[in-house]
């Protein structure tokens, strides 16, 4: 049997064999066209970052978000329409989407999140369910703004790039994914483990009552 001596290593071994084993499962009866696994990946990042944000979210305030995908949402649909019924330059409207995201977020916090602070853990996950259907209104309503109504509409990044990993076709949407969401999965785990704030939030997340006590808000 083999012992692994370094508390790290154990760590890494534990979080990292599920899902390496089950990729090669996957690679040695079910093998893909590299492209289609390229494809496969950049999803997998997307995705990575809605459960990063649900697993912060549920370690600081024990409660699972259900309005996490609407809160981004929101500030996506306000992005997309500048562009599509304003006119509005591409990447002035991605500035204002992040803004927006800024600032409803702090909206929910101080208006919801807050006044729910002292109530049972399963009261405010059903509030954040409610929260999650007005967010879904608010998308919605958003193209009559400019008399629109809500349609599927898609935009890409204003840069010609195109690449072929057979069988399919990468443009510089899957560049861009592919560069921000690891930078922003890296910048998460800086902020948790190299800021004042982060380690803060990790204590409150481990033992709130004893952070509160240490006078960790």
């Amino acid at each position: 049997m083999i012992t692994i001596s370094s508390p790290r290593l154990r760590q890494a071994v534990t979080t990292f064999a599920p899902a390496l084993a089950i990729l090669a499962v996957q690679l040695l009866f079910f093998p893909l066209p590299l492209g289609m696994a390229f494809q496969g990946l950049i999803l997998g990042l997307l995705g990575a970052l809605v459960a990063v944000g649900m697993a912060l979210i549920y370690r600081a305030n024990r409660i699972l978000n259900f309005a996490q995908s609407e809160l981004g949402a929101v500030p996506t649909v306000l992005a997309v329409s500048l562009v599509t019924y304003a006119g509005i330059n591409y990447f002035l409207a991605v500035t204002v989407g992040l803004l927006a995201a800024v600032l409803l977020g702090t909206v929910v916090e101080l208006a919801v999140i807050r006044r729910f602070f002292n109530a049972p853990r399963l009261i405010l996950t059903v509030a954040t369910i409610g929260l999650s259907q007005l967010l879904v209104v608010a998308s919605l309503f958003i193209p009559a703004i400019w008399d629109a109504r809500p349609t599927t509409n898609q935009i890409h990044v204003p840069i010609t790039f195109r690449f072929t990993i057979d069988p399919l076709v990468f443009s510089a949407d899957h560049l861009v994914a592919l560069i921000v969401a690891p930078l922003a999965l890296v910048g998460v785990a800086v902020l948790l483990r190299g800021t004042a704030v982060g380690i803060a939030i990790r204590a409150s997340a481990e033992r709130a009552d004893r952070a509160a006590l240490l006078g960790v808000r």
